[in-house]
């Protein structure tokens, strides 16, 4: 999906060979790859890519929230890069901006409030120690399939009361969505996902139920409810992000802890809270990338943008951006002057940052009660893959 023509507004000097989906170096370490664009914010805010129907990069992580915050000149109506994507994606509310994007908002917020979140903390505990008992006293884990592929969805479907069985083939559709391989299509892939979450839609429509998705499709805003396809498209978006982000940010989570033994004694041994290392780790490795559409021709840091123009914006960088962060690559537990994209930013700010804030501290915590020390399997080899959530492939972990 390279574009071979290159658009009349874009200098030739701009054009930069780089694919999100394979940024230069994905093998070894995915956010070094994503920080090639880094190098270039001296001269070039923003860079071209004829990569992927072709779109703009920014190199700084200043712009990027410019970006994701001013939504009356980059508009969420395209959120997929290549852009012919968005035009099959339409889920709610995260294609919308405001002001229409407010009451779909609002019931996203109310479901996922701090205290809902909160009342499943014991529930998630549950599920965290019964994965780790499994497979402690072998010394060894598949991280990723024995623990993080699990425990996010395991939670996910239990609050929505979902169906543990399912997990498989809705996680291979999801996948589809956010890291395509081809297997099916970006149309075929989301239908699938309607299909499946349609009738669990019409049974629960208009009937009082304790779980997160009755609660969700049933609140009233201002005399206001959900139809049935507003239900569906919202449902499907929060499902998508609770079967594919956080399970990602465990495995970038643990892959550093793993690699640095210091970081887990502090934890450990109460010199800092599972809760501060989880704002910390996170401010460094964020892991999603989601476009805007330009809505006019505008000036932008001295490049001149065209209305219809996709812009990424590719919030890995945040997390090395000392314009951004001072020393940011340097994990400091505790710091002061993080700042951080991980969730987002603007009306978008992802409303399920509750929830993983509060899986990845519980995780931590009861892996750290009975795993203290652990390190990356020397025989398997990290790797990454990335797109519009970066991955650790597969995580191997050994301790004694």
């Amino acid at each position: 999906m390279v574009s071979s023509v290159l658009p009349d507004h874009v200098p030739e000097e701009l054009v930069r060979d780089f694919n999100i989906y394979a940024p230069p170096g994905i093998e070894e370490d995915f956010h070094q790859a994503w920080a090639t664009l880094l190098h270039e914010g001296n001269d070039c805010p923003l860079v071209w890519t004829q990569a992927n129907e072709g779109h703009w990069l920014p190199t700084r992580s200043s712009i990027i929230e410019e970006i994701l915050t001013d939504y009356t000149s980059f508009s969420s109506r395209s959120i997929i890069i290549p852009k012919s994507h968005s035009a099959d994606h339409g889920l709610l509310p995260t294609t919308i901006d405001p002001p229409e994007h407010h009451f779909y908002r609002k019931t996203l917020n109310h479901t996922m409030a701090p205290a809902a979140v909160n009342a499943m903390g014991e529930d998630i505990r549950r599920i965290v120690i019964s994965l780790i008992d499994g497979f402690v006293e072998k010394g060894q884990c598949n991280f990723t399939r024995e623990f993080a592929d699990i425990l996010p969805i395991r939670v996910f479907l239990s609050m929505m009361d979902l169906p543990e069985d399912d997990i498989p083939q809705t996680k291979y559709w999801t996948d589809q969505l956010i890291r395509p391989d081809g297997s099916i299509s970006f149309a075929d892939a989301l239908q699938k996902l309607k299909d499946y979450i349609a009738p669990y839609v019409d049974e629960r429509m208009g009937k009082d139920g304790a779980d997160m998705l009755s609660r969700m499709i049933n609140t009233e805003s201002k005399g206001r409810r959900l139809s049935r396809e507003e239900a569906i498209k919202l449902s499907i978006q929060v499902f998508i992000a609770g079967v594919d982000t956080v399970v990602n940010l465990l495995g970038f989570v643990f892959l550093f802890l793993a690699r640095n033994k210091n970081h887990r004694l502090q934890i450990s041994q109460g010199k800092t809270s599972a809760a501060q290392a989880v704002e910390e780790i996170l401010r460094r490795f964020p892991i999603v990338t989601v476009a805007r559409e330009v809505t006019e021709d505008m000036e932008f840091h001295g490049v001149h943008l065209k209305a219809g123009d996709i812009v990424a914006a590719p919030t890995p960088l945040a997390g090395m951006d000392n314009t951004f962060t001072p020393n940011a690559v340097d994990v400091e537990f505790g710091r002061k002057d993080g700042t951080s994209l991980t969730f987002g930013r603007g009306a978008h700010t992802c409303p399920g940052k509750n929830l993983a804030r509060v899986e990845l501290r519980i995780a931590i915590e009861e892996w750290l009660k009975r795993i203290p020390d652990f390190h990356v399997d020397g025989d398997s080899p990290v790797s990454f893959s990335s797109g519009i959530v970066g991955v650790v492939n597969e995580l191997k972990l050994r301790w004694s």
